[in-house]
C-alpha cells in the first residue's frame, strides 16, 4: 500500500508496543524569520540526545528546509519521498551526533507547506510503522502563520515560541500566539528570548510580551529562558556545526544546554497511547475537525 492510499478513519495501524512510553512532542516556532528558530530546534534536540533522551528531530519547515544543512549532513531522500510512497520513514532518517534521528524535509516544495488530509494520513502510516522507541520529538516548524504550522503546534504537547528583541518579531509573535489560541484552542506557550545581550534583556523582552498579551486571560505563557547572541554561534553556523558541538562552553552553548535541561524536566504526557503515532494521529484528528467544520 502506498502512503498516499491511506484513508481517513483507517483502523489497521501498526499496534503500539507495550514497552513504548508517551512521546514528548515540542513544536519550535516563530512569528517571523531570522530569529534563530532552526538553530534553537537543532541544538535543543542535540542536547536532549546527549542527555540520554532518545530524540527525533523533524524538519517541518518545508519551504526552507535546512536542518541537515545546518549540521553539515546530506540527504538524497526526504519526507516527500515517504509521502509519495517511494520510501519508508526509516529509509530517509539521518543519524546525527549522539544517535539523534533526523527526518529531513525538501526545501522549495510547494505542495508540502499546505499539506492536506492525505499527506497527514501518510505521515500517520509512516510513523506507525517506525519501530524505534522515541522519548522526544522536536519539530522545527515553518516560520509565520500557516495551516501546517498551526497543525503541528496543535498536535504537539508543548509549543516553544522563539522571539528576539525587534519590534517585528515581538508583533508577529503576539499575532501568532493569539491566532493559535483563538483558532486552534492552544492555551499554553513557552517563550525563548533569542539573540539577546544579557539575561536582563531577555527578562524584559518576556515581560513586554506578557503586557501585550494582558487581554488574553485564558492564555498561559511561561518563560523558558534566553540564548545570548555571541560570535561562537555565528562561527558554528558558518562551519555547518551546532554550537553545542563546536563551542560547548560558549555563552550560547551553555544557555542552550540549560534550556534543554529545563525542557527535559517538563511533565511527560499522560496519553494512553505510547508510540510516535499518537502525535500524528492528533495531527490527523485536527485536520478531520477542520474538514467537518467546513462541511
Amino acid at each position: 500500500m502506498l502512503l498516499s492510499e491511506v484513508k481517513l478513519g483507517q483502523q489497521d495501524l501498526a499496534p503500539t508496543s507495550a514497552g513504548h512510553g508517551p512521546v514528548q512532542t515540542i513544536a519550535v516556532t516563530s512569528g517571523k524569520g531570522g530569529v534563530g528558530k532552526t538553530n534553537i530546534a537543532v541544538n535543543l534536540a542535540l542536547v536532549l540526545a546527549k542527555e540520554g533522551c532518545r530524540t527525533m528531530l523533524l524538519d517541518a519547515d518545508y519551504g526552507m528546509a535546512n536542518v541537515d544543512v545546518l549540521l553539515g549532513l546530506k540527504s538524497k531522500v526526504n519526507l516527500l519521498d515517504v509521502l509519495s510512497g517511494k520510501h519508508q520513514l526509516e529509509d530517509i532518517i539521518i543519524h546525527g551526533p549522539d544517535d539523534l534521528l533526523i527526518v529531513p524535509a525538501s526545501s522549495g516544495i510547494r505542495q508540502l507547506p499546505s499539506f492536506g488530509i492525505q499527506e497527514c494520513a501518510g505521515i500517520v502510516r509512516a510513523f506507525s510503522e517506525f519501530d524505534q522507541t522515541i522519548d522526544c520529538l522536536v519539530i522545527d516548524t515553518a516560520t509565520g502563520i500557516s495551516e501546517s504550522v498551526a497543525s503541528f503546534c496543535a498536535a504537539s504537547n508543548e509549543v516553544l515560541v522563539i522571539v528576539n528583541n525587534e519590534p517585528a518579531s515581538v508583533h508577529d509573535s503576539i499575532t501568532l500566539i493569539k491566532l493559535l489560541h483563538s483558532e486552534y484552542a492552544i492555551a499554553r506557550f513557552h517563550v525563548v528570548a533569542n539573540m539577546v545581550l544579557t539575561a536582563r534583556e531577555g527578562n524584559e523582552l518576556f515581560r513586554k510580551l506578557l503586557t501585550l498579551l494582558a487581554d488574553e486571560h485564558n492564555v498561559l505563557v511561561s518563560y523558558a529562558g534566553y540564548v545570548p547572541d555571541d560570535d561562537a554561534l555565528r562561527k558554528a553556523v558558518a562551519h555547518h556545526k551546532a554550537v553545542i558541538e563546536a563551542y560547548p562552553r560558549s555563552r550560547s552553548g551553555m544557555a542552550l544546554k540549560n534550556l534543554a535541561k529545563r525542557i527535559n524536566n517538563w511533565p511527560r504526557p499522560d496519553c494512553p497511547r505510547g508510540h510516535l503515532e499518537f502525535f500524528v494521529e492528533r495531527l490527523l484528528q485536527h485536520k478531520k475537525v477542520d474538514m467537518e467544520e467546513l462541511s
